[in-house]
């Protein structure tokens, strides 16, 4: 069993987005199994203070160095 293990490469799947805001209640968002989200799912005002908290679950093996990207779009418009 511990061969088969060695041979599988790291398995990293994204549970859930959590937005840690002192002003609000905080908002828990699902990710789906595909990773595609349809529509809007979620607005952040300009100029608020917010954390990102993330649950993931490994398999197969210890991972490290992830890495995370933001985008930022505003009415449609990619920003920097």
């Amino acid at each position: 069993m511990l061969l088969l293990l060695k041979d599988q490469e790291p398995d990293v799947k994204i549970l859930s987005l959590t937005i840690i805001s002192p002003e609000r209640p905080d908002t828990v968002l699902p990710i789906p199994e595909n990773g595609n989200v349809k529509g809007l799912w979620f607005t952040l005002k300009e100029g608020s203070r917010y954390r990102l908290r993330f649950e993931v679950k490994v398999s197969n093996d210890i991972v490290c160095g992830l890495k995370y990207t933001n985008t930022v779009w505003k009415t449609g418009i990619k920003v920097r």
